[in-house]
Formats: structure tokens, C-alpha cells, sequence
């Protein structure tokens, strides 16, 4: 293909005088020399420009010919008799042989410059796919398929495992991935880092050829090229090209490594920073009540002389201090199951009513010293919600305000449906939450004074948020305006709450 396109510039460096001729011809008592000779340089410098230095010499060479034999006296000779004719010739293939030059230098600037477009538009696309990238598996596959466009063939990436053997990705091969790589000199190359195979000194009868991934913290890998030729791969410019090629996606599969790593790092810290939290609050809040039951239970075991009435307050503190080890344990089991997302909602439907008031049931020792003031909305909507859920929500919203409050101040509920849902509003009359740490307050361990005598391991609030959203709700906390906490939840209508059709009375006749 190559020569037989030489061979079509060769022939334009003839054809292009010859046709000036034909045109000149019909014009030759009308033109001077110096105008034919002048439409014959013209006619070199077009094929200078089209189609090269040579074929343009070869234009000169025919537009001498042809001026001798057709235009200059006497005609149908190659003899020029006038000498002016013969300068003008002269300086007609002089400056032919010149802008030939320059246009052939013209044109070898183009084609470099059309070359470095080229490149540096495959780089660009090769760096906004791999900059998109976020897996690793999406990285190779990227880096294959602009090899395989780049320089032809097959390619592919190898990696080792956690034993050191090279081997294939895991992922499915691309139709145009190499599968049939030799792995022993895969392994060379990654222990060596240096290049193998076809073009190399080393492992030279290999078809393909292997080079080393070299990163910043040494050899991450091996790529396999199976070049259609070798120049493609091997002249210094094709080098270069590939060099930047594999380096970029080097680094972004060293990128991706690296976040991987950071992840786990920071999941790690987490999970160290949660345990350590748990432990240093279970540690501070099941003290007292050990403490406590442990001295009542030495009492009871050692004091013969206790009368039956110090043995049953003994009796109750341990029973006390006990249930505040229960309701501890309950929580942080609770929080460890909708973190891990064991808990499946049983919904059904039921009417606020029942739910508030179960609530307040299950707290009717603790706040059998309080003034609850409820305030329910007349005809209030079914809700479809998991009772037991958010029965604990409102328990757990009551026992905070209670805690947080002081001794006889009243608690008031209140309870309104929308068009939207439902809203249920806690508020109790202590200090409140300070604005900053309003959205902290539903943290896991988050308490706003740590070593307060309160017990607790502030999940209480974080149960509640984690039941609300799994309810496709949201609780938020504001203040009072006199003073106190407000915690209010809204849960949506997720399907139209069913009609109780009104019994029917058969008059008898």
C-alpha cells in the first residue's frame, strides 16, 4: 500500500506539468516566457504541497522539459537559443527546488502537529474515563480498550495475589483482551522489573511483550501487549505514548488502592471510636447500679438482724438497679439490630390512641409522680406503623423528659393528624438543648453533659430516629419558648387509612 501510494505521487509530478502544458498551449503568442514559466512554478509548488519534496523535483524537472520543447525557441527542440529563457529556467527550478523544500518542511510540521493532537486527544479521553472510574475492574477494562485503540492488538493486565502468583483479573475478558499470556515470564518481569518478550532481550521468542507497572511504591503488576508491529510500540515517539498511557492508569488503579484503603482505615477508626464509647459508657453508667446491687445483696446475705421491711427496700433497690441494667442492655441491642437492618416493620393498622396510651402504660411507675397533660386531636386518622416501635419511640421520648426535667413538672403530649400524617409532639419544661447541639442530640453515645448523675448511654434518641426514618418519618428537637424541650415526629400517610362503614340498625316491623 505504501509504495503503491509513492508511485501515485510520482505519476502527479508528471501529470501536473504535462496538463499546465495543454493549458498553456492554446495561449503561447499570447503569454511571455516569464507568464509560462510562472504557471509552472505555481504547478511545482502545488505538488510540493500535496504531495511531497521529491515528486515536486520531479514536477521541476518535467516543467524544464516542456518549456524547452513547447514554449521556448526553437520550439519542438530541447535547445533554448535565447539566454534570457535559459535565466528564467534556471531561477524557475531554483526557487521550484526551494519552496519545494519549504513545503515539504510545511507539511512534516503538520503531520507532527496532527500526530500530538492526535495523542494528546487519546490521553484526554483516556484521563476523563479513568477519572470517572470508581471500581478497579473498571479501570482495566478502560485501560485495555485505549491500548487496544491506541496501538492495536490484544492486551491485558496482570496482577498478583495475595501469595505473590500473577494471575488474571477476576472479571470476565473483554473480546479484545489476551488470554493466552505465559504467566512464568509474567512472573519474571514482576519480580525483575524489567521488560520481556517479542522486541526484548529477555524471554525474546514470546510473542507478545510484557513490561513492568512500576509505581511509586514499586511493581504493582504486569502488562501483557501482543503489538500487531513492533514499531508501533517501540519508536520513540509510540514509547513515549505508551509510557504516559500505562503511567496514567497506574495511578488511578494506585488512586483507587489507596481510597480503598483510607475507607477501611476510617471504618476501622469508627468502629474503635464506637467501641470505645460503649465501653466507656456502659463502664460509667452500670457502676452505681452494680455497685448498688452488689451491697444489697451482701446485706441481705450477711445481716441476720435485718428487720422485714429494710429487707424488702434492699429487695426493691436491687430489683431497681437491676431493671436499669436491663433497659441499658435492651438499647444498645436494639441500636446494634436496626444498624444492621434486622428489624422488619410489622405494620398494622391502629389508632393513636392505643399507641399513646400503651406508652404511657409501660411508664406508669415512673411517672406516677407527674402531671401528663394529653391533648388529643378528635377523630384522628389510622396510622400504619409498627406498634411496638413506636411504642418505644414515645417511651423513650417520655423517660428523656422525665430524666431532664425537674421532679413534678408536667409532661404534655399532644397528638394531631394532617393531610399528610401524623404528628406527635413530647415537650417537657427542663433546661432544653442548647441550638448547636440540637441535631447531636440523635448520635449514637451522645450525651450533652457525660458525667451527669442521669443515667444512660444516649441511644435513647438515636433508637427513636433510627424507628421514625425506618417509618419514613423525621424527629427533630426545639425549645421552648419558656423554657423546656420539644421533641416532635411527624410519620407519614403512606396508604389511605380504611373506613369503618357505620352498622346498619334493621327496623323490625
Amino acid at each position: 500500500m505504501r509504495t503503491e501510494h509513492n508511485y501515485k505521487h510520482w505519476f502527479w509530478g508528471i501529470a501536473i506539468p504535462l496538463l499546465l502544458t495543454l493549458i498553456d498551449w492554446p495561449f503561447r503568442d499570447i503569454l511571455t516566457a516569464s507568464n509560462i514559466l510562472m504557471f509552472y512554478l505555481l504547478g511545482v509548488f502545488f505538488v510540493a504541497i500535496r504531495f511531497g519534496f521529491w515528486p515536486s523535483i520531479l514536477a521541476s524537472l518535467t516543467n524544464a522539459a516542456a518549456f524547452a520543447y513547447f514554449f521556448a525557441p526553437p520550439i519542438f527542440s530541447l535547445a533554448i537559443a535565447e539566454p534570457e529563457n535559459l535565466a528564467g529556467l534556471a531561477v524557475t527550478m531554483l526557487v521550484g527546488g526551494v519552496t519545494s523544500k519549504l513545503a515539504e518542511n510545511v507539511r512534516h510540521q503538520a503531520r507532527v502537529a496532527e500526530q500530538g493532537e492526535r495523542r494528546a486527544s487519546a490521553l484526554y479521553r483516556l484521563s476523563k474515563e479513568l477519572a470517572e472510574a470508581r471500581l478497579e475492574t473498571e479501570m482495566i477494562e478502560i485501560g485495555v480498550r485505549h491500548l487496544h485503540a491506541e496501538f492495536g492488538g490484544r492486551n491485558t493486565f496482570l496482577f498478583p495475589d495475595r501469595n505473590g502468583l500473577v494471575h488474571y483479573p477476576d472479571e470476565p475478558p473483554l473480546d479484545i483482551s489476551l488470554r493466552g499470556a505465559d504467566l512464568q515470564v509474567a512472573r519474571w518481569v514482576f519480580d525483575h522489573g524489567q521488560m520481556a518478550g517479542n522486541g526484548t532481550d529477555n524471554f525474546s521468542d514470546k510473542a507478545a511483550t510484557y513490561m513492568p507497572l512500576n509505581g511509586s511504591t514499586g511493581t504493582i503488576g504486569v502488562l501483557v501487549l501482543e503489538a500487531i508491529h513492533l514499531r508501533h510500540i517501540f519508536l520513540p515517539e509510540q514509547r513515549q505514548l505508551l509510557d504516559t498511557f500505562v503511567n496514567q492508569t497506574i495511578h488511578t488503579l494506585e488512586r483507587a488502592s489507596l481510597a480503598e484503603q483510607a475507607k477501611e482505615a476510617t471504618l476501622k477508626m469508627q468502629a474503635e471510636t464506637l467501641r470505645n464509647s460503649l465501653l466507656s459508657s456502659i463502664s460509667h453508667d452500670l457502676r452505681t447500679p452494680l455497685a448498688t446491687i452488689i451491697g444489697a445483696a451482701s446485706t441481705l446475705e450477711t445481716d441476720d438482724h435485718l428487720n422485714e421491711d429494710t429487707k424488702r427496700k434492699l429487695a426493691g433497690a436491687i430489683n431497681e438497679e437491676a431493671q436499669r441494667m436491663s433497659e441499658l442492655t435492651t438499647k444498645i441491642l436494639e441500636m446494634a439490630r436496626l444498624e444492621a437492618g434486622e428489624v422488619v416493620l410489622n405494620r398494622q393498622w391502629y389508632s393513636p390512641e392505643e399507641i399513646v396510651g400503651s406508652a404511657l402504660r409501660r411508664l406508669d411507675k415512673k411517672l406516677k409522680t407527674r402531671q401528663l397533660n394529653v391533648n388529643m386531636a378528635d377523630g384522628l386518622a389510622l396510622i400504619h406503623v409498627d406498634a411496638v416501635l413506636l411504642q418505644q419511640v414515645l417511651v423513650n421520648l417520655l423517660d428523656n423528659a422525665a430524666k431532664y426535667s425537674p421532679a413534678g413538672r408536667p409532661i404534655d403530649i399532644a397528638v394531631d393528624t394532617t393531610p399528610f400524617g401524623l404528628s406527635i409532639t413530647v415537650a417537657d419544661n427542663g433546661p432544653g438543648v442548647p441550638e448547636a447541639l440540637q441535631q447531636k442530640v440523635f448520635d449514637k453515645f451522645f450525651r450533652i453533659h457525660p458525667e451527669s448523675a442521669q443515667s444512660g448511654v444516649g441511644l435513647g434518641l438515636s433508637i427513636c430516629r433510627a424507628i421514625v426514618e425506618a417509618h419514613g418519618g423525621n424527629i427533630q428537637v426545639t425549645n421552648r419558648s419558656g423554657g423546656g424541650t420539644v421533641f416532635q415526629l411527624h410519620l407519614p400517610f403512606l396508604e389511605c387509612p380504611p373506613t369503618i362503614a357505620p352498622e346498619e340498625n334493621e327496623l323490625m316491623p
